[in-house]
């Protein structure tokens, strides 16, 4: 991948691959999108509301001890992170997993009460406030879905491991698999593009996980990794 930028949040790497800034382009564009500005304010928007996503993962995973790295890709975004000694327990995996999406979902609900409270706003502030919103609360539902590797998967797959540890495996990748299924039916049903992709590659990666009882590698997510021993790109080598 084409690596766009990249800077520190909070000290942590955070990496913008030129994927992200294309998919959010075409994403515009297929949404009526045609004035310059509207075409920025959507970047922008979009740019800052999955870096706070992903910041949310990020900052609840280090306050654990592990160590943690935040990529922008055409798939949204990832929280590369690792565990130093022993591994989280599924309360502190299933608190990683929720930050984000409940970070984008006070975001979304704050700019929201600022709106009614201020507002209403006009021109292009306006059409911030609508996008702020709109991607948010978009973006944290859509990552509530029991499909693995988002953030309702990971939520999913914690609460199994706490419930049924046993069989949590076999009973997650079929509920992965039925969830991905619906949501490729429902994407190519109302024709939302961007969502069908995420969703037979979702999809195909439960069956190829199935068939050789391991996760596919690079598999794109809207949250995070699970964690490894090494990261693909440890946070120290990524600038």
């Amino acid at each position: 991948m084409s690596r766009l930028v990249t800077f520190k949040l909070f000290a942590i790497p955070v990496t913008v691959q030129a994927s992200f800034l294309l998919i959010a382009v075409l994403l515009g564009w297929t949404s009526g999108l045609g004035s310059v500005v509207t075409f920025l304010s959507w970047v922008f928007v979009v740019f800052v509301s999955i870096v706070l996503h992903e910041l949310g993962h990020a900052l609840v995973a280090r306050s654990y001890g592990a160590t943690v790295a935040i990529e922008l890709n055409g798939f949204g975004g990832l929280t590369r992170w690792a565990v130093p000694e022993g591994e989280l327990s599924p309360g502190q995996r299933a608190a990683v997993a929720a930050a984000g999406s409940a970070v984008g979902l006070v975001l979304g609900g704050l700019v929201w009460v600022i709106s009614a409270v201020v507002g209403p706003f006009t021109g292009t502030l306006g059409l911030v406030v609508r996008l702020g919103i709109y991607v948010n609360v978009f973006w944290g539902l859509l990552n509530w879905l029991p499909i693995r590797p988002l953030d309702g998967g990971h939520l999913f797959s914690a609460l199994l491991a706490k419930v049924v540890p046993q069989s949590a495996a076999r009973v997650a990748r079929v509920v992965f698999t039925i969830t991905a299924a619906g949501a490729l039916a429902l994407a190519i049903y109302y024709r939302l593009i961007f969502v069908g992709i995420l969703s037979a590659w979702l999809l195909l990666g439960e069956l190829g996980l199935g068939q050789r009882s391991e996760q596919p590698a690079g598999l794109p997510t809207l949250s995070y990794d699970e964690p490894v021993a090494e990261p693909e790109d440890p946070p120290e080598r990524m600038g």
